[in-house]
Formats: structure tokens, sequence, C-alpha cells
């Protein structure tokens, strides 16, 4: 189930994060990892949900990044490294469902940009509110799809 996308504004934030490309059958066990290793690593600094930050989704894989806001920045090392995301005008889809049928959304999204004539000003974000070891459901998960757009 989706619902309406609504504009929102992105408050900047510090954020830690893992980058990697692979394929679309890679996706849950890195996650899985990245986002284990992001929680040790900001310790008491979590300032809110994980999400993924798509660069690049084609035929060949992803450009991805697991990230995590924290309330400043922490020591990083290894493979975790330090991001400061902006803030700016941003739209906004709530999904509800598993993350297999997330393509309407992304086709609604794609429709409000052109429909508004808004330009995409980073990387998509997928914030992930519900966490499925604890909602084994997934016909209850709820991912926030947000596309941050240029000023108007």
């Amino acid at each position: 189930m989706d619902t309406t996308p609504e504009m929102v504004t992105l408050t900047a934030t510090p954020a830690i994060a893992i980058r990697t490309q692979l394929g679309p059958a890679e996706l849950p066990a890195f996650f899985g990892r990245a986002f284990g290793e992001l929680a040790a690593c900001a310790g008491a600094q979590v300032a809110g949900p994980p999400f993924a930050r798509y660069h690049r989704a084609d035929a060949s894989g992803f450009d991805v990044e697991a990230v995590m806001p924290v309330r400043a920045p922490v020591p990083v090392a290894g493979r975790v490294t330090a991001l400061d995301l902006a803030g700016g005008p941003a739209v906004q889809i709530k999904h509800v469902g598993p993350y297999d049928q997330l393509m309407p959304t992304y086709a609604a999204l794609d429709r409000w940009l052109a429909e508004h004539h808004r330009t995409r000003a980073d990387a998509v974000r997928e914030v992930y509110l519900t966490n499925p070891a604890e909602e084994p459901d997934p016909a209850d998960w709820v991912t926030l799809v947000i596309q941050p757009v240029a000023a108007a």
C-alpha cells in the first residue's frame, strides 16, 4: 500500500555509511551486516532509522550505501565512512509492504517528479521504519522512499 507523494524538508545531518556495488540477490545479506556494523560504530549517537541510498540501480546491479544517521560525528575505520547529508526539499512516499513490491512506489515517484517538473538533487533513500527481525510479516513493513529534489 502506497500513499500520496508529499513534499518534505530534510534536515542536514551527519551520518556514517558503507558503500558497495552488488547484485539484487546480495542486498539482504549486505544490509544485515552493514546496518549491524554501522550501529556498533555509532553506539549511543544513532539519530534515527537506518536507510539505503541508491546511487545506481540498473540491469547490472546496484551502487548502494547503507546509512546510519548520527547525532554528532563519530570515529570511523575500515569500510565505514563519514557523511554530511544535505538538507533541503524532497518528495516522500510511504510504502507499506514487502521490499520486493516497491516498484509501484518508485513509478509513483517518477510520475510526481515529471508532473511537478522537479529534478533529483541526490541519491534516492529508502528509510526502513520497520525492522524485519522484529516484524516478521512483510505485509506490515514500512519504508519511506525519499527523493531529494533541486530547489524550485
